[in-house]
């Protein structure tokens, strides 16, 4: 690359010099770049948990290009991941019976058939898959702080995806009907039961076997079936926002995912844990984190707890826009009388936030571009688009950056050498440069005059062709890390432009194609894009393309990191936080007698109330149901004696009650007793029984007025 070591003359003035134009606003053209996004609360966190991403980022990007990398396209396969979840489930259809008395043996039926556990093992491990790049996803863009402004829309339904995904799973794994089911099902009671949307405490249907309602694991069956089709809603508003988005991985990738959740599923296929029973209960099981996790919530606190760490926790994910976030970003804006309709901007812009509208002038072109300020992010691509700078952002305007350039390369072309020059992106490796807001010089990039600039897609083809007409060797345009970049596709458009791939193009019959490159590198690469700067302005030309068999290596390894995760995470071991004891459960479900209690109306009553209003007598009744009560004796002792008030808004509703209690193990004598008068010693219904209690077996007492006592 020997040309960037040649000096060129100063430009003259001819007809390539551009014509004077107004600047957006009166900014001095000395104003060093400013940051773009607003600032946030707790940024410095943030950024330090942003940085150890990048840095991994870095670390995979050094061994597979940005087409075969997981983590540049996150979201991406989260999605292809779901789809191939889907098109398992369905599958599963010809083996799975939604029955709550056939389901246990129809999914443990899918082991000696090996494409059956081929297509069940997918099923589960793209689900656990999906789930691990939803997290991932939504981590990465926490820590860049991608969540105010415009991007709230994007954030709020990306919440509303990950508690819809983790629901969906939740509830995939109650329909195996095994211990773990049996865990969920009494966790999802015990949330439940803290609404007023049953007239029986869900957890009463989950205390014996005989008890569990088929209705009840169909809809079970019906909504983990629903969900999913309902969720495409949510993820179309969670894209709507972006101008060609990324849903799904090309066809590489995908072949990439797809392979390695089938060798997976191969190798280690999908486990079911013993069948439920509802009064056994299990020591421990392996459990699938990604969706079971808040099993370990669940199974030890309260219901009153669990909603106030669900809303709390809902809250603060929900209004992280808006908590943390602190203004809204500066926005691109149009000088109409600038606008030749090209719509170049409208075509680049990557939030689809320009819109081409009737002209208001007397321009003799068809539309002109109109910025929408929720959602424009002030990148200032836009700007790059423009021949005619007739749209950027007002606060670094193109034409006032431009002609500084001007004049630092000027006064250093007057030198012995020519200088480079370098256009960083403020997100890039280059964010903390020490640049001198007089020369433009840098002590990092010795060689270089150096402008910190909001994007790299701000960079326009006839800024670059400038620098290097005003006597500049070459120029060296930075952008954010492959898959990284905050504004999504500056640094796409950048390259595709100096490799005058897209408008408008660097126009290579007048520049040498050599002495531009455009470098995508991490905010905390800065080691890195010293190395390049340096190799740049030594003529050594580019990194060389990666070899196919690097490649594979690489994917193979990152590929085998993925699916150990995948695959570890799956297989946590969980224990119960109950003891070996045995225990013993009396529910039941009764109503107290009617009892009623008048009073003489008061004479200030009387005289508010006309008299073709007030009750016979004069007396006011007022007619409630008793309280239930029960004792519970156990070999003689008296360990439960209690009152249950009755339900209902009117307080006319039945008396309900389940009550746990651990005993040794070992035959025992247990005498039950419920009285529904207001008498308290007087006892209507009383049973008693010998029980055998065994290590964690769980006998229950059931009563209601229609079968009476049921002893299990």
């Amino acid at each position: 690359m020997s040309s960037l070591r040649q000096e060129h003359p100063p430009v003259s003035a001819r007809s390539e010099e551009e014509p004077r134009r107004p600047p957006l606003h009166a900014a001095t053209p000395a104003t060093p770049a400013a940051r773009i996004e607003p600032p946030v609360r707790a940024e410095g966190l943030l950024r330090a948990f942003d940085a150890t991403s990048m840095r991994v980022d870095s670390l995979v990007d050094r061994l597979l290009p940005e087409s075969v990398n997981p983590l540049a396209q996150t979201g991406a396969i989260a999605n292809t991941t779901f789809l191939v979840a889907i098109a398992s489930g369905i599958v599963l259809l010809l083996w799975y019976s939604p029955s709550l008395h056939l389901a246990y043996d129809s999914v443990s039926g899918m082991a000696p058939n090996r494409f059956a556990s081929l297509v069940r093992s997918l099923h589960r491990y793209s689900s656990d898959a999906c789930m691990l790049f939803v997290l991932l996803h939504a981590l990465k863009l926490f820590f860049a702080r991608r969540f105010g402004g415009a991007r709230w829309l994007a954030w709020v339904t990306g919440a509303f995806l990950v508690g819809t995904l983790w629901f969906v799973g939740w509830l995939g794994y109650w329909l195996v009907w095994d211990e773990r089911a049996r865990q969920i099902a009494l966790g999802t009671a015990r949330v439940l039961d803290g609404l007023p949307i049953f007239a029986d405490p869900l957890s009463r249907s989950f205390l014996t076997d005989d008890n569990m309602s088929s209705l009840l694991f169909f809809v079970v069956f019906f909504v983990h079936m629903l969900i999913p089709l309902a969720m495409g809603i949510a993820l179309w508003l969670h894209i709507t926002r972006l101008s060609r988005p990324n849903f799904l991985t090309k066809w590489r990738m995908t072949a990439w995912v797809v392979a390695s959740l089938a060798l997976l599923s191969w190798l280690a296929p999908a486990d079911v844990a013993k069948q439920a029973h509802m009064t056994v209960s299990p020591a421990g099981f392996s459990m699938d984190a990604w969706f079971l996790a808040p099993l370990g919530l669940t199974d030890r606190l309260r219901t009153g707890a669990l909603w106030a760490l669900a809303l709390t926790g809902g809250a603060a994910f929900y209004s992280v826009p808006w908590a943390l976030a602190r203004g809204r970003a500066r926005v691109a804006e149009v000088i109409e009388s600038r606008c030749n309709a090209c719509e170049r901007c409208y075509k680049d812009c990557p939030y689809d936030a320009i819109t081409m509208a009737p002209r208001t002038d007397d321009k003799p072109f068809p539309s002109r571009a109109l910025v929408d300020p929720d959602k424009c992010l002030g990148c200032g691509i836009c700007a790059g688009s423009c021949d005619s700078a007739g749209i950027g952002l007002p606060w670094f305007d193109v034409l006032p950056r431009r002609a500084e350039m001007d004049r630092f390369v000027d006064a250093a072309a007057q030198g012995s050498d020519a200088p480079l020059v370098a256009f960083v992106c403020a997100e890039s490796a280059g964010a903390k440069l020490d640049i001198d807001p007089v020369t433009a010089e840098c002590r990092e990039l010795p060689g270089y005059r150096v402008m910190r600039v909001p994007c790299a897609g701000w960079v326009h083809a006839l800024t670059v062709e400038r620098a290097i007409r005003h006597g500049a060797r070459g120029v060296l345009v930075v952008a954010c890390g492959p898959g990284s970049g905050v504004y999504r596709e500056g640094g796409k458009w950048t390259k595709a432009r100096m490799e005058s791939q897209r408008e408008p193009a660097l126009n290579l019959e007048k520049v040498d194609a050599k002495r531009v490159r455009v470098v995508e590198l991490f905010r905390t690469d800065v080691s890195r894009l010293q190395r390049d700067a340096k190799a740049f302005r030594e003529g050594v030309s580019g990194p060389p393309k990666r070899s196919r068999a690097a490649v594979w290596a690489g994917g193979l390894l990152v590929a085998a990191l993925f699916s150990t995760t995948t695959w570890a995470a799956s297989r946590a071991h969980y224990r119960l936080p109950t003891s070996d004891a045995p225990q013993l459960v009396v529910s039941f479900k009764h109503p107290g007698q009617r009892s009623e209690k008048c009073r003489d109306l008061t004479e200030e009553e009387l005289r508010k109330t006309p008299p073709h209003m007030r009750p016979a007598n004069n007396k006011i009744c007022e007619r409630k149901r008793d309280d239930v009560r029960m004792r519970v004796t156990l070999d003689g002792q008296i360990v439960i004696n209690k009152s249950y008030a009755p339900t209902g808004i009117w307080n006319d509703g039945n008396s309900l009650a389940i009550e746990r209690l651990d005993v040794a193990p070992g035959e025992h004598e247990v005498k039950v007793s419920i009285g529904d008068s207001a008498d308290p010693e007087e006892f209507a219904f009383q049973s008693e029984e010998k029980m055998e209690f065994s290590p964690r077996a769980i006998r229950v007492v059931r009563f209601d007025r229609i079968t009476g006592f049921e002893w299990r």
